[in-house]
């Protein structure tokens, strides 16, 4: 039951950042700025862009979770993987 609960949450926070990205991304490098746009752009999914943020950063890929969860105004749990491109192509 816990688990479902997990994957409504992820699906709920990649559907939050993927509709309202081109806002959000802006906060992102905003709250991240060792970020670059193109690195942004590179992420493939959510799990991408959480190592991607982690590493130029040195936070732990949780704090980086937790950040973009409140970016994205949804609750807390693991984010999952899509399977597409994070940043659907789009250039900023």
């Amino acid at each position: 039951m816990a688990q479902q609960g997990q994957q409504e949450q992820r699906q709920q926070v990649e559907q939050q950042l993927r509709q309202n990205w081109q806002q959000l991304r802006y906060r992102v490098l905003d709250q991240f700025n060792q970020v670059s746009s193109a690195d942004l752009d590179a992420a493939t999914d959510i799990e991408d862009l959480v190592a991607r943020i982690a590493d130029r950063t040195h936070h732990s890929e949780q704090y980086v979770e937790n950040r973009l969860r409140q970016l994205a105004g949804v609750g807390t749990g693991r984010i999952g993987s899509a399977g597409e491109r994070f940043g659907g192509g789009q250039q900023g």
